[in-house]
């Protein structure tokens, strides 16, 4: 996920998002929020390699780390869930030389 596209590419891919989906952060950012086209009991969302995506790209990348975390909130604000869905959790893995500033950049987004 080394540009825009990439990104968008592979959360459709892999989450199987709808095919009104936009191709944009806001758009990536309502299908978070929704995610009524799966069906789970649970969302855990990994990101393999977190430390660099877009990382040519830091406006991007700040983007990016502010749509997981508005939508880990909004998933954990709810207050009360529908028995069927729960919260969407983000596992961002990354090499432990890069742990520090990539908590930093999550941090601050």
């Amino acid at each position: 996920m080394k540009d825009t596209d990439g990104v968008f590419t592979q959360f459709y891919e892999t989450l199987r998002l709808p095919d009104y989906f936009g191709w944009n952060w806001n758009a990536l950012r309502d299908c978070l929020k929704d995610l009524g086209w799966l069906e789970a009991t649970r969302y855990l969302l990994t990101v393999d390699n977190a430390d660099f995506i877009l990382s040519e790209n830091p406006e991007e990348r700040d983007i990016f780390f502010r749509i997981l975390s508005d939508s880990v909130k909004y998933w954990a604000a709810k207050p009360q869930y529908p028995r069927d869905k729960a919260p969407l959790h983000v596992v961002l893995l990354c090499s432990p030389d890069s742990y520090t500033e990539l908590k930093n950049q999550v941090s601050r987004a």
